[in-house]
């Protein structure tokens, strides 16, 4: 009887009344045990949906030493009757033998890499393009009564995604997948722009309408030079009382006060600027991570 070890523990493979083995007058016996056997190994999630996967899988003879039985395997493997699996792709294959226990084992190396289109396809281009609806709330009037209700709808998908990414990788807390914390960036964001849309919607109905003491963002009149008038008795004047001197208008070109309304109007085009250049930078540098890491692991299988 001969087992396999995954990771899971061990498994028995073959059975004693349905196998049949072929007897060589060397001494050599072939072997072909025919059955579906169901092998766990360890996943790491760092990568996902671009991760690269090894699956060992450990056969050996229990109660057996090397003066009993000699193990060994076929110097090639073929692919004949593999199936193409629609999630992973088989990239590598490699065996070893070695001597534990007083007993061979031999070692079958799977290097899996998972097949990323439909992960592409289903959750990071909407979520792409869910980040970028996310900034076009500072772009939403606050009059409009909408822009609260928007900013809360965008939060709660990524609650969604969050969700539904969750479900899809396994239980592992030995590694943290970068994908989700790309999601988790997002979301934070998201929390900021419903936090801010709060404070401003809650200072515009309070003092919206009243002046504003920050003069930063007011636009001014431009400053108009008007020649200095010329009096035949005096000349050139430089009198300061002069009404004809420089003067710069703090109102606005149509006469308007400027209000908190209009300066938090100025902040939305702002915080649409710097939110927009964040969600640009956490998208090129996930990305960058996942090509990077990618490229290196191909790299070290050459």
């Amino acid at each position: 009887m001969c087992s396999a070890i995954g990771l899971d523990g061990d498994g028995v493979v073959g059975s004693a009344k349905t196998d049949i083995a072929k007897i060589w007058s060397g001494g050599s016996v072939q072997w072909v045990p025919e059955s579906i056997y169901s092998v766990v190994c360890n996943v790491n999630i760092k990568l996902y949906p671009f991760d690269h996967q090894v699956c060992t899988v450990t056969y050996y003879v229990s109660d057996e030493t090397i003066t009993t039985v000699m193990l060994d395997y076929p110097k090639s493997v073929t692919f004949d009757e593999y199936t193409e699996n629609s999630a992973w792709k088989i990239t590598s294959l490699s065996k070893r033998k070695y001597l534990l226990y007083n007993t061979y084992h031999i070692d079958i190396e799977f290097q899996l890499q998972r097949r990323p289109n439909f992960a592409t396809f289903t959750l990071i281009m909407p979520l792409l393009m869910l980040a970028f609806l996310n900034i076009c709330v500072f772009l939403v009037p606050v009059g409009s009564g909408e822009k609260g209700s928007f900013a809360i709808t965008i939060f709660l998908s990524y609650g969604i995604f969050v969700t539904i990414v969750s479900d899809t990788l396994p239980d592992n807390s030995l590694q943290i997948s970068c994908f989700l914390l790309f999601i988790i960036v997002l979301l934070f964001m998201s929390v900021l722009s419903v936090v801010y849309t709060i404070i401003q919607a809650n200072r515009m109905s309070s003092i919206g309408d009243k002046p504003c003491s920050i003069k930063c963002f007011q636009p001014r009149k431009p400053v108009i030079m008007r020649p200095t008038p010329f009096d035949p008795t005096r000349g050139y004047t430089d009198d300061k009382n002069d009404p004809a001197e420089c003067k710069v208008d703090n109102r606005n070109d149509d006469g308007e006060i400027y209000t908190w309304a209009m300066f938090l109007e100025k902040v939305d085009v702002i915080l649409f600027i710097i939110f927009f250049a964040l969600v640009l930078l956490a998208t090129s540098g996930f990305f960058s991570l996942m090509l990077q890491r990618v490229s290196e692991d191909k790299f070290s299988k050459i």
